[in-house]
């Protein structure tokens, strides 16, 4: 996969995972995908951390960004659950572009999803038709549980 030595190594410092839950199951996970244009990502796989080990949680899967006249540019995607198949209580979902002018291959978005793991941290690994990235170091903690 072309540039996933500094596809790996960005995502892991600038990665700016924030997990935001609602009393429902709904995370969100604010990222920043260095070469989104340059290496065609297609998605973003999420893991669950279990006890060190990492734990396939689905993945979002990009259809491509739209650019409509009110809010600009926004990228199309869908939530696949860990089976392959759509979530079907999901999608499509829209989420607003970031672009910096310095960095034309790079976008930042904000990607809410489902839960459907137990409450824990949260990485990310971004792939294209070649493969997937690195997991990234940094990570997320989403709490699915409602507030007492």
């Amino acid at each position: 996969m072309r540039g996933t030595p500094f596809r790996g190594l960005v995502t892991a410092s600038v990665f700016a995972v924030s997990a935001l839950l609602l009393a429902c199951p709904l995370g969100q996970l604010h990222l920043r995908i260095p070469d989104y244009a340059s290496s065609q990502v297609k998605g973003v796989r999420l893991y669950r951390v279990d006890s060190g080990r990492l734990v396939d949680a689905g993945r979002l899967e990009f259809s491509g960004i739209q650019n409509t006249p009110q809010y600009g540019e926004l990228l199309k995607y869908t939530q696949v659950t860990v089976q392959g198949a759509p979530a079907s209580a999901w999608g499509p979902a829209f989420a607003q572009v970031i672009r910096d002018p310095a960095h034309p291959a790079s976008i930042e978005v904000t990607l809410g999803f489902l839960n459907q793991l137990q409450p824990g941290y949260f990485k990310v690994a971004t792939y294209n038709a070649v493969g997937t990235s690195p997991v990234s170091a940094a990570q997320a903690f989403v709490n699915t549980d409602p507030p007492a």
